[in-house]
């Protein structure tokens, strides 16, 4: 409907030109939804865009734009009128919206998604936690976050590749190497001294036990270095497994593990790195280390990417793994990354730049950190302590459903609290189980109707003339375009939004009027608008990786 009243207002614009005598009236202009309903459906600022092209003010503009709309004879306007310094307000008439109802049932499960992307490449990298423990819950959203990006981002025509950047190298993988040899040594009585900054977790001890279960006391009599690099090994598998596991439950499966020991270092694309950042003139030598020059290609400054000891930064491998990125020709690359990771975007654009790629086709989501709560307190997590709350506990405490729905009700810019105890709650005040029950609500209705033989039917869709049916319809056929905004601004919260929106003007309209009645033909009405609203709320819940039950 925005676009038939964008066309309409084009049409007119054009003979606008006639009438002011002018060459041309090329605008980039706006079609609104206006917050307060006594401005309109829809709004245009197309006379205070023409104001300085015409030389005319902008509500003469708008005022002789409203006759010729008036007298193009559109039938979906009931009303057309100039509001403040010129704006132009829609009123659509109510039949034009509860017609366009059709719409949605003529391929209900595709409603909502477009081709905006026009099968464009895009490599979503998400997660990419430290194989050295469990996922813990600091880990979800941006899990959950990445994974429902790329679900909206398909359901608008891009193609989409998950990826997971497993830091398997390092000191930190040694780090788990050395921690789980010193519990494993221990259970044989060997004194072994626990490395620095080990991994205290309960899970390490569990490990160790494991090891011994299958491989006895045979790591002992090895050599300290061979013991730890297997300790290492097998810990990583398992864990990276345990990964898997957890997110596969969650509803989230990658395209790409994506191992950094493997695809770089061992095909030692670090010295590639250098060597082609050397090519560019983008190094320079200081104090004996080597550094990225990001001053010349539009940072603030300066990166060591090989140190005084020869070693190479992290830097050095995300530069190398982005390289990569690049290199497998994509249209678009989204990084999710947390919110400690800000001042590293620039330092990252400026070495794509150096190499010779356009840096605008990356693009990084932050994600600011989210804090569990129960019972009033916030519940802390350290992986290295073993302090923490896994992924799969939180789970298995509140479900699949409210773990997703509730870390993607919030923009991912801002911080948030995860209330265990209202995620545990079937009120209204759990905003998952008012939309669910509102999908549940309509299956309830359809198997009352079904009961008395009354079928849903378009014939009488223009009897839907409350002022909640209305709204309702204006709602449901705005779907599109929020999975659209969504799509364009990498922001899930807003279907969490819309959602909510959705099943509270049901839940009023339900509890006031009665959808199944004496009227047959009016319940047959309001039976078509039933099943859009749950075609609608189904499609937005599966974008989210939320389920829509029948009952509950």
């Amino acid at each position: 409907m925005r676009e038939e009243i964008r066309k309409a207002v084009n049409e007119s614009k054009e003979k606008l030109k006639d009438k002011y005598n002018l060459p041309d009236l090329d605008a980039d202009f706006e079609i609104e939804i206006p917050k307060n309903d006594k401005f309109g459906d829809f709004s245009t600022n197309i006379a205070l865009i023409l104001s300085g092209k015409v030389g005319k003010n902008p509500r003469e503009i708008a005022s002789d734009l409203v006759d010729l709309l008036k007298d193009s004879g559109n039938p979906i306007f009931g009303n057309i009128d100039v509001a403040g310094p010129g704006f132009i307000n829609f009123y659509v008439k109510n039949q034009a919206v509860t017609s366009r109802l059709k719409d949605i049932l003529v391929d209900p499960e595709a409603w909502g998604s477009s081709d905006v992307g026009k099968g464009h490449k895009v490599l979503v990298e998400f997660v990419s936690a430290n194989p050295t423990g469990f996922l813990h819950f600091g880990h979800a959203r941006n899990a959950v976050v990445g994974d429902t990006i790329c679900r909206i981002l398909e359901y608008s025509g891009y193609d989409v590749t998950r990826e997971f950047y497993v830091n398997d190298a390092g000191r930190q993988m040694q780090l788990l190497g050395e921690s789980v040899y010193t519990r494993y040594s221990n259970i044989f009585g060997k004194g072994v001294i626990f490395p620095e900054d080990g991994y205290k977790g309960e899970y390490v001890f569990d490990l160790a036990e494991e090891l011994k279960t299958e491989y006895g006391d045979s790591l002992i009599h090895k050599e300290y270095s061979e013991s730890t690099e297997f300790c290492r090994e097998y810990a990583y598998r398992k864990l990276l497994e345990q990964f898997k596991t957890d997110l596969g439950d969650i509803g989230i499966k990658f395209d790409n593990w994506y191992s950094e020991r493997e695809q770089i270092h061992h095909k030692n694309e670090l010295d590639n790195i250098i060597e082609l950042l050397g090519e560019k003139n983008a190094l320079v030598s200081k104090d004996g280390a080597i550094w990225f020059a990001a001053t010349d290609f539009g940072d603030n400054q300066d990166w060591v990417l090989i140190k005084q000891d020869g070693t190479p930064t992290y830097f050095l491998a995300d530069i190398a793994y982005h390289y990569d990125k690049f290199k497998r020709n994509y249209d678009k690359i989204i990084n999710i990354w947390g919110a400690d990771h800000h001042s590293h975007f620039n330092r990252l654009r400026s070495s794509v730049k150096a190499l010779g790629y356009d840096e605008s086709l990356l693009e990084v989501v932050l994600i600011q950190f989210v804090r569990l709560v129960k019972e009033g307190v916030e519940v802390s997590m350290s992986k290295r302590e073993g302090s923490f709350i896994t992924l799969r506990e939180v789970m298995e405490e509140v479900g699949k459903d409210v773990t997703r729905f509730f870390l993607l009700m919030r923009s991912s810019d801002s911080h948030m609290d995860f209330d265990l105890d209202l995620a545990k709650s079937q009120s209204s005040e759990n905003p998952v189980f008012y939309i669910q029950y509102a999908h549940a609500r309509i299956m309830s209705v359809f198997r009352k109707a079904g009961a008395e033989d009354i079928t849903l039917s378009e014939k009488h869709l223009h009897m839907l003339d409350l002022k909640e049916e209305i709204e309702i319809s204006k709602k449901l056929l705005q779907f599109t375009e929020v999975v659209q905004s969504s799509a364009h601004t990498l922001s899930p919260h807003k279907i969490t939004y819309y959602l909510q929106d959705l099943a509270s003007g049901f839940h009023i309209y339900y509890n006031k009027n009665k959808i199944v009645g004496d009227d047959r033909e009016l319940s047959s009405a309001r039976l078509y608008l039933a099943e859009c609203i749950r075609h609608v709320l189904r499609n937005g819940l599966n974008l989210l990786g939320v389920n829509a039950p029948s009952r509950m």
